[in-house]
């Protein structure tokens, strides 16, 4: 067993002791608001909340799964990989808790201040880990469309008035469509990690067999008698 199923393991193991404990410290009708099943008033509620959480943290896996099967990719490109599990579970974590409308009414700001600083932030790891790499490749490309949705929910949130006709709606389908599209850029970036470790241990195989041949040569070669031109054109042939 890995250490990150060991640690995974253990991290389920604190969350299924505090959810039992919190039942005998309280009752069964406390503990159902954790372990509700979601409903609402109409067939189908909260879908697009639980699929925009889904692909965020979906997209979260593929960026952790990246580092754990980088390995031959450089540190700072492994930086970036975890930076953007980072920003994309807390963005799912976000959708489904609701943080930024939480820090905006205690900070007395409009919510889409806070999702603007999620922004900047993602910038300054685009730029500062991923640098140009991105330009032009199938990561950049999807990234690209996912910002502009992303930066179109923004702008409906911040400029569309609050009960605005169809506000709330493209606002949503906006943020959905960002999340495919991201999505789509870490299954892009988790196919280039993958790949550099495949070529990484293609070198190594390739490596590993030119040495052998290398100590075979040189084995034959120091046979008493035997001719070196012979064994060399032999051993090439």
């Amino acid at each position: 067993m890995t250490r990150g199923w060991v640690i995974g393991l253990g991290v389920l193991t604190v969350y299924s002791v505090v959810l039992v404990g919190i039942e005998w410290n309280t009752s069964q009708d406390y503990v159902r608001h954790f372990v509700t099943d979601v409903e609402g008033p109409v067939p189908f509620y909260a879908v697009n909340t639980t699929l925009s959480v889904f692909l965020l943290w979906t997209t979260a896996v593929l960026f952790g799964l990246g580092c754990r099967y980088g390995r031959a990719l450089s540190d700072r490109d492994r930086w970036f990989l975890v930076s953007q599990c980072v920003v994309f579970a807390f963005l799912g974590f976000d959708d489904r808790f609701k943080v930024h409308e939480t820090l905006a009414a205690k900070l007395s700001i409009g919510d889409h201040w806070i999702l603007l600083g999620v922004a900047v932030a993602e910038v300054a790891f685009l730029a500062v880990l991923a640098g140009w790499r991105l330009w032009g490749s199938s990561s950049g490309r999807a990234l690209v469309a996912a910002a502009g949705l992303f930066t179109l929910m923004i702008g409906i949130d911040a400029l569309g008035a609050h009960d605005g006709f169809l506000r709330l709606s493209l606002e949503d389908v906006a943020k959905t469509w960002a999340a495919v599209f991201f999505l789509r850029f870490g299954l892009c970036e988790l196919d280039r990690a993958v790949a550099a470790g495949r070529d990484a241990t293609a070198r190594t195989d390739s490596t590993e067999r030119t040495d052998a041949d290398v100590r075979l040569v040189d084995a034959l070669v120091s046979v008493p008698g035997t001719p070196r031109r012979r064994v060399l054109e032999e051993s090439v042939s």
